[in-house]
């Protein structure tokens, strides 16, 4: 029976062509063959294969950080408790996106703290961050997979010397992280005593982490309803363990593949004003995805 998630598709002249590739997809067994964690979907270079079954964790993240929604509300408990009044998450591309997208798709839930995302080098926006917001009541969150993307650790250290202009040996505790175990961001912490190190699960990339803690930290301090998401997520994991015919992932897979062969290799997002930053995110998954 097809998912009721199942996208409505006009295909007109590609639509034998992408029939076809869906057929041939499940003559291979392909999804069967993905929750199985097969690396030889993509290639057959032990190397390769190797390195792609190191990073399709998002294949069950949703699973784990249902599992960990006590954590995030403890947490967003104990900022609150502690008298922080704003919330400045600083990413760049797939740490910060998801972040982007929550921050301009809703408002502040009721009782939770507002959200400034900082994505952006140009020096007049980290100056309106730093002059807009109480430095002593923010908490600053650091986010990088690998701890050493260049322009979160040059917002962190900047934002952290001038908490610690105001707080002295104490500015830790205004500063958070989100990163890979073992990455330089983590000994950071360590020295400086911040407030707290969310370690991610490094079997998942930065631009696929939006249901990891990388996105779920931000938006469950911002008050973003993490029951009806993380919800909405598992009925769209179910739905794409569906056959391939029937599975709105791998359909969508299929179209922009077999039109990308033949020359469409365009998409255009048309979406409400009010969920447009969901396209600069999109835009940045597929073109880094595709790009790579």
């Amino acid at each position: 029976m097809a998912s009721p998630l199942m996208p409505q598709l006009e295909l007109g002249p590609y639509e034998e062509a992408v029939g076809d590739r869906l057929e041939r997809l499940a003559a291979e067994d392909f999804v069967a063959r993905l929750w199985e964690r097969d690396a030889g979907l993509w290639t057959q270079d032990p190397q390769g294969q190797e390195t792609i079954a190191n990073a399709l964790g998002w294949l069950d993240v949703v699973e784990k950080m249902t599992a960990a929604r006590g954590e995030l509300a403890g947490f967003a408990g104990e900022v609150a408790d502690a008298g922080f009044r704003h919330v400045v998450y600083m990413g760049m591309g797939g740490s910060s996106l998801c972040p982007l997208v929550f921050e301009r798709s809703f408002s502040a839930g009721e009782g939770a703290l507002p959200l400034t995302v900082l994505d952006t080098t140009d020096p007049r926006t980290v100056l309106d961050i730093e002059a807009r917001v109480p430095l002593e009541e923010t908490i600053f969150f650091v986010a990088s997979k690998s701890g050493t993307t260049a322009e979160p650790l040059a917002f962190g250290e900047y934002l952290y010397q001038r908490v610690r202009e105001l707080k002295g040996d104490y500015a830790g505790g205004n500063m958070a992280v989100v990163t890979d175990p073992g990455s330089r961001l983590v000994e950071t912490a360590e020295e400086r005593d911040y407030r707290r190190v969310f370690l991610n699960f490094p079997d998942i990339g930065g631009r696929f982490s939006a249901l990891s803690w990388f996105g779920l930290v931000p938006a469950s301090l911002y008050g973003v309803d993490l029951d009806e998401l993380l919800s909405r997520a598992v009925a769209m994991t179910e739905a794409c363990r569906s056959p391939e015919s029937a599975n709105p992932g791998v359909v969508l897979g299929a179209v922009m593949g077999e039109l990308a062969r033949q020359g469409r290799d365009k998409v255009t997002l048309i979406v409400p004003q009010q969920i447009g930053t969901l396209g600069a995110w999109l835009e940045q998954l597929m073109a880094e995805s595709t790009g790579k």
